[in-house]
């Protein structure tokens, strides 16, 4: 016997909402992991880890926490579904986004790593660094830009709001660097402090906008 899945649903929604620009995402991500594994070049590398990782949680974000967001969120609210379940499947597929360009970052690296034997030497000491850095914006963006979203001031300038949550998170980021340089903390727990601090916020964010939409009116 068939059970509906409604989280299975509410995902879908949310990937279908950012088909439009993910598809233009997954032929950026492929010409920039092209580029890599024909040159190998470290500029290459930096811009790549930074497009895998980010671009399709990024798209996820346009779409449910952008200037689109009022009107996705009332047609979300519509559905038969629980609110909680809406608010979950939102934060999923930023996770679940950004996983799978990890893994598409990691297995095309391990490939470049094969094809040209001095990019390992190189990027062995910076890959965590780079891979915990860009993990960190994407959650804590995605922590900072939701509960905004929800709000009038978010329905309002969502276009600000969106652009001001990435900033926001990359001197989060930044700032978590300079600290820990100060400091005199090694880089490994610097990256992991990053990480940890990036998934609090998730957590917490997602928490506050499951409060925020059970009294939403609609």
């Amino acid at each position: 016997m068939k059970t509906n899945n409604p989280m299975r649903g509410l995902l879908t929604f949310s990937f279908y909402a950012a088909s439009g620009n993910m598809s233009i995402a997954a032929l950026f991500t492929l010409a920039m992991s092209a580029a890599l594994l024909i040159t190998g070049n470290l500029t290459v590398y930096a811009f790549f880890v930074l497009v895998a990782v980010g671009t399709f949680p990024y798209t996820i974000m346009a779409a449910m926490g952008g200037k689109n967001a009022p009107k996705w969120e009332k047609f979300q609210l519509t559905m038969p579904v629980k609110r909680k379940d809406v608010v979950a499947s939102i934060y999923l597929s930023v996770l679940l986004a950004t996983i799978a360009g990890l893994l598409l970052a990691g297995i095309i690296l391990g490939i470049g790593f094969v094809l040209h034997e001095g990019l390992l030497e190189h990027v062995l000491q910076t890959a965590f660094a780079q891979f915990a850095y860009v993990f960190g914006v994407v959650l804590i963006m995605a922590g900072l830009l939701f509960p905004i979203a929800s709000t009038k001031a978010g329905e309002s300038r969502g276009e600000a709001v969106f652009t001001g949550c990435l900033f926001a998170a990359g001197f989060i980021m930044i700032l978590i660097s300079w600290a820990g340089g100060r400091a005199d903390i090694l880089p490994w727990i610097i990256s992991l402090s990053q990480v940890a601090i990036a998934v609090v916020v998730f957590v917490i964010s997602y928490l506050l906008t499951k409060k925020m939409y059970a009294k939403m009116d609609f």
